[in-house]
């Protein structure tokens, strides 16, 4: 087993889990939130004139007050340790933190829309990284792994906030590019393709990628779908593998 792997795995270990994390907040705010409310009426009982009836109401009203505090803290936390971050973990891949599929695509059809309602373009890149398979024969699956991480990393670097990337497969992946032409979706592709080719993971060196490149423009009169945008993509992709790897293709009849 190597360090790596030990690694992840103690790390994994020492992690609490979202619900974990959850009930210990929750459990810190139910006993602040039951000390309060001893306090609140020890004050009331000792310190306030001698009027049973507004005794009664100001623990009334302070106890409401303190519950709607506690219900409303109840539910930030929840939201904020429990629903986010489980959510994170349900839309995003856990090798390389780019999205899952089912994300991804629906992140894609929402821009798509968005494209076509404010007649701007969207290009649609589709990557896969070239002879992954005998990486990992050759280096072993640790280094593939590694590959698809730093890959990632790199990718993420060259993107823009408002660009969608995903893992849509083993070492497939999707770039969605709002706003953006093919040509310079094709300069961004090929930007990222020369940084590839001098990666260092661990001893291999250099890295290509092939990718298809499709795009509307949002003036269409029948748009594409998003399905049917990221079809030309692929077969784009698969003319890039046919004509030698290491290279961008842009999808027949994309507009300029």
């Amino acid at each position: 087993m190597t360090h790596d792997r030990r690694g992840s795995i103690h790390n994994s270990r020492n992690t609490a889990s979202p619900w974990q994390r959850v009930t210990q907040l929750i459990s810190v705010v139910v006993v602040a939130y039951v000390a309060l409310l001893g306090l609140m009426v020890w004050w009331a009982i000792h310190l306030m004139p001698a009027s049973q009836d507004r005794h009664v109401l100001l623990i009334m009203g302070m106890t409401a007050a303190l519950t709607i505090v506690l219900l409303a803290s109840i539910r930030v936390i929840v939201r904020r340790h429990l629903v986010v971050p489980l959510q994170q973990q349900a839309e995003h891949d856990d090798l390389t933190e780019l999205c899952r599929p089912g994300a991804f695509w629906e992140q894609a059809d929402e821009r798509r829309i968005q494209a076509i309602q404010t007649h701007e373009p969207l290009t649609f890149v589709f990557m896969d990284l070239d002879d992954f398979k005998q990486v990992n024969d050759t280096y072993g699956h640790l280094t593939g792994d590694a590959l698809l991480r730093d890959f990632s990393r790199l990718l993420q670097t060259q993107a823009r906030h408002q660009d969608i990337l995903g893992r849509l497969g083993g070492e497939e992946f999707g770039w969605v590019l709002p706003g953006t032409s093919v040509q310079d979706a094709q300069t961004a592709t090929q930007r990222l393709l020369k940084a590839c080719r001098t990666m260092e993971v661990g001893t291999l060196r250099g890295v290509t990628f092939s990718a298809g490149i499709a795009a509307i423009t949002g003036t269409e009169a029948d748009p594409p779908s998003t399905w049917d945008l990221a079809r030309c993509a692929d077969h784009a992709l698969y003319q890039a593998k046919a004509a030698g790897k290491a290279q961008v293709q842009i999808a027949p009849h994309t507009p300029a």
